[in-house]
């Protein structure tokens, strides 16, 4: 039993300094932010009293009295002073305006509430520098906790009550993003407003500073603040003493002290009686378990207790000391769950299915009830629990897979246990990154370690002897290992590489899926970001191996880094990683039979390999190089003059012309011209290189270029870095130069005349639009088995027509960006002819925006629908989080929230920004779900698919936005793969056991969960 306890450890450990699983991605700190950041926060660690100023008494008319003189006396100060504490000195001010809030007092603070500006920020900082200062007691920042006189324990307990209270009843407190704050800090900050026993606290504690002088700085911690914290310092202290009356007292000290902050199953009873509200104090009541209820059915009870204290906090219905006592009493009943779950889990007699299946939806309840899940995920894994429940006889299969339903309840907690920090996250992990591990602490102490033990032995009744086990460096996992694309990898692992610097035979391993990612041989990442990312969508159709680990699983590989490893993700989603020098004999057949018979055209290397994806010549017409009407446009017209982006747009177009932008197409004859006029210009950095001649030709240079790349380099075997080292500035020469080559008039005017034409110029300036994005669209967009998603420049929301025929030319260059030429470019057999279309759409400010494809995105299943949804414009698509949601004529399914604190939005003069987000846990209305998925309907019913070479219908990928909740659509894209990944049954020995036949997967479970 206690192998299990271990192993749950496990499945919650948190990587001690790991960015947030990918549930938001912090905004980067400009240089001038971290010097503000560093040298204030220098100074609050090199003064005498740090980030403090002296102390004062602030008296009831407002003055405040410095409690030392100038002759360094103690002043008498003011009668009945409100309080008495040192204030921020100016340089932690500095660090405030920047949101960073250090050297908190209650009392002090709670005087000044109304002078903050964020009060979410000023709890983050106070649960943050708590943490920091409990877990390293050595820092400077720390040991000014004890300095003297910085408060009183009987200011700060009152003080911090009302602290509370003013917070839960503030304005800018939203449950859904806040309410995990609140829990922590009173949790990390709870002490019984007891003056009597405060007093005695204090008395003891300077008793013990007159025997043993060198207890001062833990008298004065005692004296400014008391907190459960101080129990292990004080703890520490005791065991330097020899037997005696200091080791006696400090003992007595610590006892005391846990009397103030402890709360026990016996404190549930006394916490439920002082609620004021006599309605809700009856319901509590009726939830506390009584002596000798069956244990289940009690820690399903107090569940439900934690799921109305929160949901009343949400409400608002209770007064602001009785949700002050809500808070509590979570942070009590938690503590209570965890022990009496332990207690079940440990005693020895075992539990039916059933049962665990109560105990999981209990805690799932507990963790909504600490914060760590929003009300929709809470609801969604219970239904999908109750449903177990209430099946008569589920097959293995269904029941495996409403289990995997409730289960996201993990993944969702592990991303909230950071997202609600997410506005200062880079601030705090920039000036002290031990901050980053709070995710650890705060999992830790939840009842998602409990619910891991549960989860755990559900899951092992359900697969019975069909489990996947997963081998990570000799470890084995059974969770916190998810497969997204089968595949084989052999390369050097890199585990978070600096500014994402890493080559393409290597195995890239990131705690967050970025916007952008240049190709590699596998990835591995602590969070997908979303299914429908451009990321996941270009790894899927180049058969890249990639695999989503949890934090047990991202730590387990991290020591391996540049490490040459072995890396195989098998059909069925087993996942393999092992050093080369671990192969075994198994694995070295595997991966010849693999290479022997691979045919991907997309392997993952710089110097390709393998057929080549063609580009028919033939089709292409060049002789329209002048703007078109996205009326004009249809489908039959991809690969002729323009992409298949501007295609289907003008399909849909036809099919639902009040829901697509107004907009022109720049065809491929206008970048050739433009390409086939341009001169070689190289930027002043690379002039020193000699590598090209400033005014030659630049088709000359660029065909030049890629001779020498691909008929001499490649085949010299030379290494992907040097490679990579040769192309990059010369793809920043070509790129330079199609920017800086003028536009012909002809192409202006006409670009002006057709924008005019649909309605897109001002009446009054016909030299200003309304606003327009310029995309880009290129011939080798959705080649068969490539999806080229996000690899090209879309520029947003440019506004005056000398913006846009400079986004042009942006959008133009792209395709010779790095990034680009390493996904598509090396393979495509005539790569020269990579041409670029333009479609010039008219900026509609979108609410909420993402993707859907008419199809389960994992399984392929016609029959449903993934729809990913972020707020502002550009989302989902860009890897941030979305609300993931899969439909069926038969239910919605929930598969993961937006929980990103920011959104992009354009702005009225032309641009975008990132704002903040609604923090609503809701993205798409049901009115405009319905509408999104009638419309992929519509598509599917209406569009001759695209067929892979099976003669498989394949699904379409919609890109969509709401404007007040109007649909617009964006684009449509037939949803590709990677047909030719023949090789994987290779890889089908490494599975792992087959000895349960197929009757044995079929059978039954009903008859073990009644």
């Amino acid at each position: 039993m206690k192998g299990l306890v271990a192993i749950a450890c496990v499945l919650v450990a948190v990587l001690a300094v790991s960015p947030p699983a990918a549930a938001f991605r912090p905004l980067p700190l400009e240089a001038k932010d971290q010097k503000i950041l560093r040298d204030n926060f220098a100074l609050c660690t090199a003064k005498l009293k740090g980030p403090y100023t002296e102390n004062v008494c602030v008296c009831p008319d407002g003055r405040k009295i410095p409690v030392r003189g100038a002759s360094g006396a103690l002043n008498i100060g003011c009668k009945d002073a409100l309080f008495c504490a040192a204030f921020r000195a100016p340089w932690a001010e500095a660090l405030a305006k920047q949101r960073v809030y250090i050297a908190n007092i209650f009392s002090r603070d709670l005087y000044l509430w109304d002078s903050f500006p964020d009060h979410n920020d000023l709890v983050r900082g106070y649960i943050l520098e708590k943490y920091f200062t409990d877990t390293t007691p050595e820092h400077k920042l720390s040991q000014l906790k004890a300095y003297g006189g910085l408060s009183g324990a009987e200011y700060e307990t009152p003080a911090s009550a009302s602290f509370f209270e003013r917070y839960l009843t503030s304005s800018d407190f939203n449950d859904n993003r806040d309410f995990l704050l609140a829990y922590e800090m009173q949790k990390r900050y709870f002490v019984r407003a007891d003056l009597g026993q405060i007093e005695k606290v204090r008395a003891l504690s300077v008793r013990i500073q007159n025997a043993a002088p060198k207890f001062k700085p833990l008298r004065d911690a005692v004296h400014n603040q008391i907190s459960p914290g101080l129990v292990p310092q004080l703890a520490a202290f005791r065991d330097q003493m020899p037997p005696g009356p200091i080791r006696n007292q400090v003992d007595e000290l610590i006892a005391e002290i846990a009397k103030l902050t402890t709360l026990s199953e016996g404190a549930l009873t006394t916490q439920v009686a002082e609620v004021q509200d006599a309605a809700l104090r009856s319901q509590l009541s009726t939830l506390v378990p009584a002596p000798g209820v069956d244990p289940v059915n009690a820690v399903s009870s107090l569940g439900r207790l934690m799921v109305l204290d929160r949901q009343t906090v949400a409400a608002r219905t209770a007064s602001a000391p009785d949700a002050r006592r809500l808070v509590d009493l979570n942070v009590t009943a938690a503590g209570v769950i965890q022990q009496r779950s332990n207690n079940l889990l440990q005693g020895g007699t075992g539990l039916s299915v059933k049962q665990y299946l109560q105990l999981l939806s209990a805690l799932t309840d507990a963790t909504y009830g600490t914060g760590l899940l929003g009300e929709r995920e809470r609801t969604a894994s219970v239904d999908a629990l109750h449903d177990l429940l209430a099946a008569p006889k589920p097959s293995r299969q269904e029941f495996t897979a409403k289990l995997q339903a409730a289960e996201r309840a993990v993944e969702w907690a592990q991303s909230n246990a950071v997202v609600a920090f997410a506005e200062v996250w880079a601030q705090w992990t920039f000036l002290l990154p031990q901050t980053a591990s709070i995710r650890d602490d705060i999992l830790r102490s939840s009842p998602l370690l409990l619910y891991a033990q549960v989860a755990r032995r559900i899951d092992d009744y359900a697969a019975g002897p069909l489990r996947l086990r997963h081998d990570l460096f000799g470890a084995e996992f059974d969770a916190d290992v998810r497969a997204l694309n089968p595949g084989l990898a052999f390369g050097r692992l890199r585990v978070a590489p600096k500014d994402l610097s890493y080559t393409r035979d290597d195995i890239v391993a990131l705690p967050e899926t970025p916007a952008d990612l240049d190709p590699a041989a596998g990835i591995l990442t602590q969070g997908e970001g979303n299914v429908l990312s451009h990321v996941q969508l270009l790894a899927r159709a180049l058969g890249i191996p990639n695999v989503v680990l949890g934090p047990s699983a991202y730590q387990k590989i991290a020591p391996y880094d540049g490490h040459l490893v072995f890396f195989i993700v098998t059909p069925k989603g087993r996942v393999i990683i092992k050093e080369t020098s671990a192969m075994t004999p198994q694995d070295r057949t595997v991966f010849e039979e693999y290479t022997r018979n691979q045919v991907r055209r997309a392997d993952g290397s710089l110097a390709g390999g393998g057929p080549r994806l063609h580009i028919d010549r033939a089709k292409i017409d060049l002789s329209k190089n002048m703007p078109i009407g996205l009326n004009e446009v249809r489908r039959k017209d991809s690969g002729h003059f323009c992409g298949p982006k501007a295609a289907y747009l003008g399909e849909l177009k036809h099919l639902f012309p009040d829901h697509v932008a107004r907009g022109i197409v720049v065809p491929f004859g206008a970048y050739y011209d433009h390409y086939r006029n341009a001169t070689v210009a190289v930027p002043e950095t690379l002039q020193r290189l000699g590598i090209a001649q400033p005014g030659e030709r630049l088709p000359d240079f660029a065909e030049r270029t890629y001779k020498e790349f691909f008929d001499v380099l490649i085949p010299a075997k030379k290494s992907e870095k040097d490679l990579a080292a040769w192309i990059t500035p010369r793809l920043d020469i070509i790129r330079y130069s199609i920017r800086q080559a003028p536009l012909s008039a002809q192409l202006k005017h006409a670009i002006r005349d057709g924008l005019d034409h649909e309605g897109l110029l001002k009446s009054d300036d016909k030299s200003q639009s309304v606003g327009c994005f310029v995309r880009s669209d290129t011939n080798v967009e959705d080649l068969e088995n490539f999806n080229g998603a996000g690899l090209n420049l879309t520029v947003f929301n440019r506004k005056s027509l000398d913006d846009i025929y400079g986004g042009l030319k942006e959008v133009w260059a792209s395709p010779f960006e790095f990034r680009s030429f390493s996904w598509r470019q090396t393979l495509i057999d005539d790569p020269i002819w990579v041409l670029s279309s333009v479609v010039i759409l008219e900026s509609v400010p979108n609410d909420k925006s993402g993707v859907l494809v008419t199809a389960d995105f994992n399984t392929g299943d016609p029959g449903k629908i993934t729809v990913a949804t972020s707020e502002g414009v550009g989302g989902a698509v860009d890897g941030t989080s979305a609300e993931t949601l899969l439909w069926s004529p038969n239910d919605v399914v929930l598969l993961s929230l937006f929980k990103s604190p920011w959104r992009n939005q354009l702005l009225p003069g032309g641009g975008s920004a990132i704002v903040p987000a609604t923090g609503n846990d809701t993205v798409l209305a049901p009115d405009e779900f319905q509408q999104i998925i009638a419309a992929g309907q519509k598509i599917s019913a209406t569009l001759e698919p695209v067929r892979d070479p099976a003669g498989k219908p394949r699904p379409w990928d919609i890109e969509f936005g709401f404007k007040d909740g109007k649909l617009w659509l964006f684009q449509c894209r037939p949803f590709l793969g990677n047909d030719e990944l023949k090789n994987i049954p290779a890889l089908t020995p490494l599975e792992g056991s087959d000895a349960a036949t197929h009757e044995q997967d079929m059978l039954s479970v009903g008859d073990i969960i009644r």
